[in-house]
C-alpha cells in the first residue's frame, strides 16, 4: 500500500501575484553598483541594459523563492 505524500499548505497562492517581500526583505543593489560589477567581470553595458539585467535578476529571484516555498515538504 503506497503512502500518499501531501504538501504543506502555503500562504502563497499559485498566481503570479507572489510578493517575495511577504517572506523576505529584498534590498536591490543600485544601478551604478550593478554596472561596476558587470564591468569588473568584463561586460560593458549601458545604464538601460544594466537596468534590464537587474529586472531579470529580480524576477528570477522571486521565481526561485516562490518555487522553494511552494515545494517545501
Amino acid at each position: 500500500m503506497a503512502i500518499k505524500k501531501t504538501k504543506k499548505r502555503s500562504p502563497i497562492n499559485g498566481s503570479n501575484d507572489f510578493d517575495p517581500l511577504s517572506v523576505a526583505n529584498f534590498r536591490e543593489i543600485p544601478l551604478d553598483v550593478a554596472i561596476r560589477i558587470l564591468k569588473n567581470s568584463g561586460i560593458n553595458v549601458s545604464e538601460e541594459e544594466a537596468s534590464e539585467i537587474l529586472a531579470l535578476a529580480h524576477t528570477l529571484a522571486k521565481i526561485t523563492i516562490k518555487e522553494f516555498i511552494l515545494n517545501q515538504d
